[in-house]
């Protein structure tokens, strides 16, 4: 069994990542800058487990001489804080990791698994986009993770290190934030309170269900695989779709109630291909769509 290093282990993915490698008797340490008494979704696990607590700007030799797989799930991804903070943002997204990709440079023997994400795409002429299409980020957050993107492929083809990048769809599922589209509109739902929606609602977007991507890390993790790869549902979901679906889900008498458009979202339609990840190492999400929604409910229910 490998020994894992899970940078940004103390978030959302990173967590369910974690959970799941324990279950499988994995040896994991964890790097995070939260401190361990404040790491609430570790907090039954800190005795299985090796807690790093610093940045991964101050990873050194030691912190990872003994692992082989460094899943960098670290990132700045609030987006209102992205958009006040560009230059803190853009800062955090990629210098941690450049730290890291000279770590493995000098060691060689280290994979890494790198998560990018579909903001790297921006809003691209079609709306299937695979693995081949051009980067054209829209907002500071996307391009800060196009250059963290970018890098990893880089340092994977000048010193030929074991390297992918996973760019991936929104998550939901549970333990996610709840200032997210989908826990919002369950919040609103479970209360009966009016879904609000911007615009019209026909704007659309990839989501997956967070223990989808979980297994497409660790299939690829012990597999050894290497490249960029979509890890999505492989089709848009409207915001108005959504909300329809969590009020039959919840029985609720919630009401949608439309607001102006966001800036930039008219139109919007994006949708991951995943027939790369399919065809090279046989992801396929395990859990649809209805029943992840289904489960981030159950969960909402008992917080």
């Amino acid at each position: 069994m490998k020994r894992y290093l899970i940078v940004g282990g103390s978030g959302f993915l990173g967590s369910h990542v974690l959970s799941e490698l324990l279950e499988r008797q994995a040896q994991v340490s964890v790097s995070d800058i939260i401190g361990p008494q404040y790491a609430n979704r570790l907090k039954n696990k800190m005795d299985s487990i090796n807690y790093i607590w610093k940045s991964a700007e101050d990873l050194n030799e030691r912190d990872i001489s003994d692992v082989d797989c460094i899943l960098f799930l670290a990132a700045q991804a609030d987006v209102p804080l992205v958009l006040s903070s560009p230059k803190y943002s853009f800062h955090t997204n990629t210098a941690g990791l450049i730290n890291v990709l000279e770590l493995i440079r000098a060691k060689k023997n280290t994979q890494l698994i790198f998560m990018s994400s579909k903001n790297v795409y921006g809003k691209p002429d079609k709306s299937l986009v695979t693995e081949d299409d051009v980067l054209k980020p829209t907002d500071p957050y996307g391009a800060g993770k196009a250059a963290a993107d970018l890098m990893c492929q880089s340092y994977a083809e000048s010193f030929g290190l074991s390297i992918s990048v996973i760019r991936s769809s929104g998550l939901f599922g549970p333990n996610s934030r709840l200032q997210q589209v989908i826990p919002i509109f369950i919040q609103q739902a479970l209360k009966d309170l009016p879904i609000t929606i911007e615009g019209d609602g026909s704007q659309s977007t990839d989501f997956n269900y967070v223990m989808n991507l979980v297994d497409a890390i660790i299939t690829m993790a012990e597999s050894d695989v290497k490249g960029v790869y979509n890890i999505a549902y492989g089709t848009d979901y409207s915001i108005k779709d959504i909300a329809d679906l969590i009020i039959k889900q919840t029985n609720s008498k919630s009401e949608i109630n439309n607001l102006p458009w966001r800036s930039g979202e008219k139109g919007m339609k994006l949708s991951l291909s995943i027939e790369k990840a399919k065809s090279e190492f046989g992801y396929n999400p395990k859990v649809s769509f209805e029943e992840g929604i289904g489960k981030t409910i159950d969960w909402m229910r008992n917080l």
